[in-house]
């Protein structure tokens, strides 16, 4: 188990770092789209189409990296009211039903996504989108690999008191 969470980790780092190229690449893309609109009076024709096919890129780096850092918003009322007792049931389901959803996701963005002709491209430079979909799956079937490792990892500590996965109490 450890080499898979090893493996994980150098791929989120390798991800976040496309992400991070991604953020800096989108921040020129609306520099340089905001000098020519308001400093040469002449905008570019399909900038828009640009920002949107890096700005996926940078949303599949975030939930990659998101994934690994425990950077998603998350509630514990229940091991707050009832304890360890009913929580362990409770993410044993949110798991298995997280784990379908993401997998589900993910088999969708690289069968289905393109199923009609025009939603395929962007509206101004025909930039086809099946790449940025495979993007978006490869991040969804990463957060499905993580939540299986979560989920292996609590089923190994089901009886413990504390589940390795949760977060410290801060």
């Amino acid at each position: 188990m450890n080499r898979i969470e090893r493996w994980l980790n150098r791929a989120a780092i390798a991800v976040a770092a496309v992400g991070g190229f991604g953020v800096f690449c989108l921040m020129m893309v609306t520099l340089v789209a905001v000098i020519w609109r308001y400093g040469f009076n002449d905008p570019i024709f399909g900038i828009g189409d640009m920002s949107v096919v890096i700005l996926s890129i940078v949303a599949a780096a975030s939930v990659v990296f998101g994934a690994r850092n425990e950077s998603h918003v998350s509630v514990n009322v229940i091991d707050f009211l009832f304890g360890r007792k009913v929580t362990r049931f409770t993410d044993l389901i949110m798991r298995i039903l997280a784990v379908g959803i993401s997998g589900t996701a993910s088999y969708a963005l690289f069968k289905k996504a393109c199923g009609f002709e025009k939603a395929c491209i962007t509206e101004n430079l025909s930039i086809e989108h099946w790449p940025f979909y495979y993007v978006l799956g490869f991040a969804f079937a990463f957060y499905c690999l993580h939540l299986l490792v979560q989920l292996f990892t609590g089923l190994v500590h089901f009886n413990a008191e504390v589940d390795p996965n949760d977060l410290a109490d801060q």
